[in-house]
């Protein structure tokens, strides 16, 4: 049920990044997809002792430093969709991206799902898509999503990111769903810059579109070069500092179907990282330009020295 319409603050910049003036010019061309970049498969992941994270590589190269893959416990994507589904998010987003009932480019509403509030987000009209957003608008819903990844298993995900990339500590800062149907030509951008290789958005699919094609488009560091990713059950595509990407073409809708994933952005957040983590925010929660928000809720998930650091545990029937 839509409770307001409400906008958010001037001052926030969504995704912003920045890329070269011979790349922007190029956006204004018209340009084929190469079929052997489009369909060089992405190299099987080498885990080595047990790790659970592999950087994204083609052909043996690695195109985008802070491009990984992540393996998640398959009961980490059963509690997000059981979730999804309890909530009434699933059908939301069916009404949003199938149905034909869309928000307008750029609107956003708060909308509520068994009493917890959320924000829904359509991004504006240069995103060429019908993708929306939808996150929690207050604490209690973060809090309440926390526990779904809580009873998941995603303590062992966190586990696993602060000891690859020897952290301090992490925080699951900022949540939420995504769905989507069609998209004409991705937005090339960024979800996290000047973290410190501190803070990654992680993209959980929860509902594939079989034969749908490629669903992550990938621009290199140096920004010559395209890769495509096909998104796979249990496995996170984890996107860190200044990693330039985009949602690769699709269109499911004559087909009556569309893709949903959950996002989560997890970071080890400090003084010298809030400022620049707060500029990638994209919804209401957490509270906009509010470091010290963050800065209190940091390393509340996952500690290098302190194993009392834990999610929270619900369930499936949260809510």
């Amino acid at each position: 049920m839509i409770v307001a319409l409400v906008a958010l603050p001037s001052h926030i910049q969504i995704n912003a990044f920045s890329i070269s003036d011979v790349y922007l010019s190029s956006l204004g061309t018209t340009t084929s997809i190469n079929d052997n970049d489009y369909n060089l498969a992405i190299d099987k992941p080498i885990h080595n002792n047990g790790d659970i994270i592999s950087p994204m590589t083609w052909g043996g190269n690695r195109i985008s430093e802070n491009m990984y893959r992540v393996l998640l416990p398959p009961t980490l994507c059963d509690e997000l969709l059981r979730y999804a589904n309890r909530m009434g998010i699933t059908d939301f987003y069916r009404g949003l991206v199938i149905d034909g009932k869309p928000y307008y480019p750029g609107e956003e509403k708060l909308v509520t799902f068994k009493d917890h509030n959320w924000m829904v987000h359509r991004p504006k009209g240069h995103w060429n898509s019908n993708m929306h957003w939808l996150s929690p608008a207050s604490e209690s819903s973060h809090d309440n999503y926390l526990s779904i990844l809580g009873a998941g298993g995603f303590d062992k995900v966190l586990d696993s990111i602060g000891t690859y990339f020897n952290l301090a500590g992490l925080s699951a800062y900022h949540l939420s769903f995504i769905g989507v149907s069609q998209c004409e030509k991705g937005f090339i951008h960024t979800d996290v810059n000047g973290s410190g290789k501190a803070a990654f958005n992680m993209i959980i699919p929860l509902m594939l579109v079989e034969g749908g094609g490629a669903e992550l488009e990938i621009l290199s560091d140096d920004e010559t070069t395209t890769r495509y990713y096909d998104y796979e059950y249990n496995v996170a595509s984890m996107i860190g500092d200044n990693a330039l990407h985009a949602t690769a073409s699709c269109d499911y809708q004559a087909r009556g179907l569309m893709r949903m994933c959950a996002t989560v952005y997890v970071g080890d957040i400090t003084t010298s990282n809030v400022r620049n983590l707060l500029m990638s925010l994209t919804q209401a929660y957490p509270p906009v330009g509010d470091a010290k928000h963050l800065l209190d809720r940091a390393g509340d998930h996952w500690s290098k020295v302190d194993s009392s650091k834990r999610l929270p545990i619900g369930g499936s029937m949260g809510g």
